[in-house]
């Protein structure tokens, strides 16, 4: 299941996302304190969300889909939408009920989310 998957590069993409969660939030503690670090870490904790959320949809997909393209699309269509929707909630989460800092948030977001798209290269 693995090898159809492929999802090696999105394991690889994850162990990314942690290693700026860790540094984003100790170099925003250094900088700003730790509400900010608070912050910081919460919005790279989206982007690490989202990434699992695509690789357990990723799986499933391999698992129950298999070469049906209806249902794998179905499936894609989904993960978008789910992906979109719990970005949202989070977001909303750290800004209104957590009243985090919106800066950092965006910022760690930002930093997590590029290793998606720096660390994803397509292989053969």
């Amino acid at each position: 299941m693995e090898q159809l998957a492929r999802l090696q590069p999105l394991k690889r993409i994850v162990k990314w996302q942690v290693i700026t969660l860790v540094l984003m939030t100790i170099l925003f503690a250094w900088w700003q304190g730790v509400e900010v670090a608070l912050a910081a870490g919460f919005g790279a904790f989206i982007a690490l969300s989202n990434t699992l959320l695509m690789i357990w949809h990723i799986r499933r997909a391999a698992e129950t889909a298999r070469a049906d393209a209806g249902k794998n699309l179905s499936r894609a269509y989904r993960c978008v939408a789910e992906r979109w929707l719990s970005t949202i909630v989070m977001f909303g989460t750290g800004i209104v009920l957590l009243a985090l800092n919106i800066t950092a948030l965006i910022a760690g977001f930002i930093a997590a989310q590029l290793m998606l798209f720096m660390g994803h290269t397509n292989r053969a």
